[in-house]
């Protein structure tokens, strides 16, 4: 996979995770953590992972949400699911 698609993924799951968590894109770094770094819970979990299964027409069982801690491991659990090739 090119590293603009790449780039691109990222930015749209930043979007997808900004908007469950209820705060602008530009607040959500990479690596920050969705439950301690922006008072997420299990209800904007189950959301994200709603919007990311709707937008990629995936299937990701909920067993992987404790793994989707910020938006690096999102996008690491999406591209495993969704066959990525990084």
């Amino acid at each position: 996979m090119t590293q603009t698609l790449q780039l691109q993924r990222l930015e749209e799951l930043r979007e997808i995770a900004a908007d469950a968590l209820e705060i602008e894109p530009d607040e959500l770094g990479d690596e920050d953590l969705f439950i301690e770094d922006h008072d997420g819970d299990s209800l904007r979990a189950i959301e994200l992972l709603a919007r990311i299964e709707k937008k990629y027409r995936i299937e990701l069982p909920q067993a992987e949400l404790p793994n989707m801690t910020s938006l690096r491991a999102v996008y690491k659990v999406v591209a495993q699911y969704a066959g990525w090739q990084d």
